[in-house]
């Protein structure tokens, strides 16, 4: 059913399924017949509309089973993709597309089209090259896959009225990405006791390999202190906030890389060895500055020690010392794409520079309140 108005004037849309199933890098495609209403000729994944009563998973589960002869069940499922979609032709109304990846599926029988009646053909196509599936691709599916490479959760894709229902490889894209709130480390922030820090005001800007220009004032100096497996120090504060150690830079410090230096070991303990500049954060607003822009300094360093677990004199609180990899701390911290940045140049300078091996594992540790020297 296409959408529609409901008989009180209220907006109805249609709703959609696909699932990708992938072997080696190729994804599973059916020809849709020649007396197909819509795209015939085209390739498209196992999908459907949804029938009365019925979730998208066990919908999914349905037209899996009925276009290829493959019995899914809900564990092996994982949702990729939510998109709407309107189509290019005149009548086209906006519907909302699910498209589920499948972990796996049972050996026998083999993926086959078990409605040729609907389909005249089955192909695995290679996802690095899906330019080259004969005929083509339907441009909704098409733009989907492109955003489930991409890792976007959440997209809109209308399609200019007039323009092919084909993927037209070379011209441009109707695919836009939502940007998402961050759900992926919800379970992690809950298992360690920890929160997201929402910055106020406007995002900071990341400038990685620069140094602050003539007239940005250094206000805070923040440091990646980096332990020898490559994994860097993260402090929770008593709300559960994480941040890097680090502060303002006071007048009575030389630079700011004393600043970073005494606010490290006012506030974990510790003791660091050598250093290397990673970049800054450009804060456009100040807003704890007087509104006045402000440079937020990035150091790597290696972590030489951690004394004793001790009250941080500034906060009158005790921080909780916290190991693990940059890229978490980066998504555990939040901040999206810039955070990310920030925690891979980093990694890439404390490894460039430093020594310290790149670290990408999801172990996280405590710190010993007594304090480590690390080797």
């Amino acid at each position: 059913m296409n959408a529609a108005s409901s008989a009180d004037g209220r907006f109805l849309t249609a709703v959609d399924v696909h699932v990708l199933l992938i072997d080696g890098g190729r994804v599973l495609m059916l020809r849709r017949g020649p007396g197909s209403a819509y795209a015939p000729g085209l390739w498209t994944l196992p999908s459907g509309h949804l029938e009365a009563g019925e979730d998208v998973v066990a919908a999914a589960i349905r037209e899996t089973r009925e276009e290829t002869g493959i019995a899914l069940t809900p564990e092996l499922l994982r949702c990729e993709l939510v998109m709407q979609h309107q189509g290019p032709r005149t009548e086209a109304r906006a519907r909302t597309g699910w498209f589920f990846r499948a972990l796996g599926w049972p050996v026998r029988p083999r993926p086959h089209n078990a409605e040729p009646h609907k389909h005249d053909g089955l192909m695995w196509a290679d996802l690095d090259d899906l330019d080259a599936v004969p005929d083509g691709v339907v441009g909704y599916v098409r733009a989907a896959l492109d955003a489930i490479a991409a890792g976007v959760p959440y997209a809109l894709h209308f399609q200019p009225t007039g323009s092919p229902v084909a993927h037209v490889p070379g011209a441009g894209s109707a695919l836009r990405a939502l940007p998402s709130a961050d759900h992926h480390n919800v379970p992690l922030r809950g298992r360690f006791g920890v929160r997201e820090w929402t910055r106020a005001g406007l995002p900071w800007t990341w400038v990685a390999d620069a140094e602050v220009p003539d007239g940005l004032t250094v206000r805070q100096s923040w440091g990646w202190l980096f332990a020898p497996d490559g994994r860097v120090l993260v402090l929770a504060g008593a709300n559960g906030v994480l941040n890097l150690p680090g502060g303002t830079v006071e007048p009575e410090d030389r630079d700011p890389l004393a600043t970073l230096a005494r606010e490290a070991h006012e506030e974990a303990g510790a003791v660091l060895g050598k250093t290397a500049p990673v970049g800054y954060l450009h804060d456009h607003e100040g807003l704890l500055y007087d509104g006045a822009e402000t440079a937020r300094l990035r150091t790597a360093a290696v972590l030489a020690s951690l004394h004793p677990a001790a009250v941080d004199p500034a906060t009158g609180f005790t921080w909780r010392r916290l190991l693990m990899s940059p890229r978490m701390a980066a998504n555990l911290m939040g901040g999206g794409p810039e955070s990310l940045a920030e925690a891979l140049a980093a990694q890439r300078v404390a490894h460039e520079h430093l020594g310290i091996p790149p670290h990408d594992g999801r172990t996280v540790d405590e710190a010993p309140e007594a304090g480590v020297v690390f080797a």
